[in-house]
């Protein structure tokens, strides 16, 4: 699904209310100041653009007034709002990605590896000429096979990696260091 990034909808923009989507979807329910918050609206405004959203089928009310994502509001939430691109565009994204992932799997640098790539989407119907992104999934998985190694490797780069300045937002952050320092890369990131 594409989204016009100019669009509006109940006055909102849409890409904020993509945004408010994604953050409320998490939640079995949700009041109209938990979408004022997520989308940053002012207080008691948030009314009109829950009317909307109902009305585009974005969102259904449950239980004592509260509200709830639907199936239609999550496949919005994740919608692309990048302009469509050349099959030709496309291919060279995928070819450099890959060239990364060649240079993951044999730079001892990076703790992880690629085990497996599947491409998806609307680049494998050859028929389409203008694509809106290239889909994949990637697994990971660290080089070192013994789990203690690889933990005792990650804790080192995390350290490294902080004396360096690196901030870490959380736990998550310095136990998955190598998942996603390699994820970095592979996006084409800057770390």
């Amino acid at each position: 699904m594409r989204i016009d990034p100019n669009g509006l909808i109940g006055g909102c923009p849409a890409l904020v209310v993509r945004k408010a989507l994604r953050h409320l979807r998490v939640w079995d329910q949700w009041g109209v100041a938990e979408l004022e918050a997520a989308a940053a609206l002012a207080p008691g405004t948030g009314r009109d653009v829950v009317k909307a959203l109902q009305t585009e089928g974005l969102i259904e009310a449950s239980a004592g007034g509260a509200w709830s994502v639907t199936q239609a509001g999550r496949t919005f939430s994740v919608a692309s709002a990048a302009r469509p691109v050349t099959r030709a565009t496309a291919e060279k994204a995928l070819a450099e990605f890959l060239d990364r992932v060649g240079q993951v799997n044999r730079d001892p640098y990076f703790l992880g590896k690629v085990i497996r790539v599947v491409l998806f989407g609307s680049m494998l119907k050859p028929e389409v000429m203008r694509l809106s992104d290239v889909d994949l999934a990637v697994e990971l998985a660290t080089k070192e096979a013994d789990f203690d190694r690889a933990r005792e490797q990650n804790y080192r780069r995390a350290e490294e990696l902080a004396e360096k300045g690196k901030q870490f937002r959380n736990v998550l952050d310095w136990e998955l260091c190598w998942y996603f320092e390699t994820r970095h890369f592979l996006k084409g990131e800057a770390a």
